[in-house]
């Protein structure tokens, strides 16, 4: 058995757990300090971080995003506007054995669970990364559980060749089109073309202008994505993507059309080009984000992607109280 303990983190801590985000396997940059600090500034809410220490050292932790409901009633969500995933990180285990693994990793995510329900949130809600597989001490504590899915393609080989055929047309109708692929900066620009989408739909956009130019800011100066657009020879934009990163992965991470474009092969001509890019800065692969969007996710497999499933947990003050632990 091992001896953990658990705080909350200080903004002293930061450095500790961005380290800790680095190395971990479930570690994206959706986890890191001031990805967090960004998101939670501009919603209004507020950023806790659980840190579990075994001898001194942090080898494991939690980011929730804390929001009080009709201003008295917390709930805690590892997720946000634009953050589609993150809660658990782990370091890894100190043994290859499986039963010293799965031990060393279970008494971790039981310690956490135990402290954060000690908090008494009246819903907690944790979506995990897709590297993050096993939640059984967390349905074993109770939790609901829920899958969802990520599109994953591999850079380091020649995934161009595993595209289908519909893909390459699209392609190839771009390229007739004169359509210009090149890095793009004006997030205002941006946001009105992502607002135009939901407009046509009759739909408020579901993100305030602030928190894409705080996260824009982020990202520009840690050097950790890039904005992209295809346009036509007229500098009219027909799509445009944010592309972000880490060191492990990259995450197609927002993107929007102008409809008088759908048809010229746009969306599929800026993701072949910015993958491209990608592979040529060493980076692994790609999280397309598409796989729990039905009306995208027949484009994503045209890509001939991996699917993969994630999972969220959730747990209710009632279910505490009903099972006796609190």
């Amino acid at each position: 058995m091992y001896n953990f303990d658990v705080k909350e983190l200080s903004s002293a801590d930061m450095s500790l757990w961005d380290a800790l985000v680095d190395q971990s396997p479930q570690g994206t940059l959706f986890h890191k300090s001031g990805w967090l600090t960004s998101c939670a500034r501009s919603l209004g809410q507020k950023i806790r971080i659980f840190g579990c220490y075994h001898d001194g050292v942090l080898v494991g932790g939690c980011s929730l995003f804390i929001d009080r409901k009709k201003g008295f009633v917390p709930v805690a969500s590892s997720t946000c506007t634009l953050t589609p995933y993150g809660g658990v990180i782990l370091s890894i285990a100190p043994s290859t054995s499986v039963h010293k693994r799965e031990t060393w990793y279970r008494q971790i995510i039981f310690s956490l669970i135990d402290y954060i329900e000690s908090e008494r949130f009246f819903l907690i809600s944790i979506r995990n990364s897709p590297d993050f597989p096993d939640i059984r001490p967390f349905t074993l504590n109770g939790w609901k559980s829920t899958v969802f899915y990520a599109y994953y393609i591999d850079l380091t080989n020649n995934f161009e060749s595993k595209y289908d055929s519909s893909l390459k047309r699209n392609i190839r109708k771009a390229e007739k089109n004169h359509l210009i692929f090149e890095p793009f900066s004006d997030i205002s620009r941006y946001y009105a073309l992502f607002c135009d989408t939901y407009t046509r739909k009759n739909k408020k956009p579901p993100v305030p202008k602030h928190l894409f130019t705080e996260l824009y800011s982020f990202i520009r100066d840690q050097n950790c994505g890039e904005m992209v657009v295809a346009k036509t020879t007229d500098d009219e934009i027909a799509c445009v993507e944010i592309v972000i990163w880490d060191g492990k992965q990259a995450f197609s991470w927002s993107a929007a059309s102008d409809f008088r474009f759908l048809t010229s092969g746009a969306s599929s001509f800026i993701m072949n080009e910015y993958m491209k890019r990608l592979k040529d800065r060493g980076i692994p692969k790609i999280n397309i984000m598409m796989a729990n969007i039905p009306e995208l996710s027949s484009m994503a497999t045209s890509f001939n992607p991996t699917l993969r499933p994630y999972y969220e947990v959730k747990s209710t003050i009632f279910n505490n109280l009903l099972s006796g632990r609190r």
